[in-house]
């Protein structure tokens, strides 16, 4: 966790542009800074796609998953550079310096690997992993000393905002996913220093659902139609 915290706290993110019929706009300069990741919003759990037949009561095929999830992380990015212009009346064109702040809930980054691990292996691998990255919503906070129209441009802010969180979403799962690799191997490391079964849990489960009652009734179902 320290190394995945330390990732976050300086995430440069490309340029951003958009353009329509009614308005242009470039962002650039935007680097996002993740800060405040408390221990209790940071969840963890395996997941299963286990493919399981009704009949037979056995598992076809499987996959496991580790989730990793950070939640209610507070992040800002200051001072972006900016370059708008409003095509329709009243038509304007600005540019300066910007702040979004994400407030609510803060954002949330989902980190899912791929668990594998064969008969020959000591401890699971961690492999393919994936980030997803969500903004529950942001203030956008504009420096009034770089801008033209002070009370104009905040009030047509709303017309970018969605495309803008979009884009950062996008940006920000493009650049933790070039380093999922390197966290997969340091997780990896580290399980196989821990003298335990990580995967226990999903094979106990399968064991149960194969000795309960429902199992047994279709097992006898089974053999009648043999």
């Amino acid at each position: 966790m320290p190394v995945l915290a330390d990732a976050l706290k300086y995430i440069p993110l490309p340029r951003i542009e958009s353009r329509n019929a009614d308005r242009d706009f470039w962002l650039d300069n935007i680097v996002l800074c993740g800060y405040d990741i408390l221990p209790e919003n940071i969840k963890f759990h395996l997941e299963s796609d286990a493919e399981l037949s009704i009949l037979d009561i056995e598992t076809k095929a499987s996959k496991t998953f580790l989730v990793i999830q950070l939640n209610k992380i507070l992040t800002e990015i200051k001072d972006v550079k900016f370059w708008f212009r409003k095509k329709t009346v009243p038509t304007i064109e600005d540019s300066g310096k910007v702040t979004f702040r994400i407030k609510g809930n803060g954002a949330r980054l989902k980190l899912t690997y791929n668990v594998e691990q064969r008969a020959e292996d000591k401890a699971p691998r961690i492999v393919q992993g994936y980030a997803t990255f969500d903004i529950s919503d942001f203030d956008i906070e504009f420096d009034k000393t770089t801008i033209k129209h002070d009370i104009l441009l905040p009030m047509f802010s709303n017309m970018f905002k969605l495309t803008i969180k979009q884009q950062i979403e996008k940006s920000v799962e493009e650049n933790m996913n070039g380093f999922m690799s390197t966290l997969g191997h340091l997780m990896t490391s580290s399980i196989s220093q821990v003298n335990r079964p990580f995967l226990s849990g999903l094979d106990l489960a399968r064991k149960a659902v194969k000795s309960t009652q429902f199992a047994q009734v279709y097992e006898k179902r089974r053999e009648k139609l043999e």
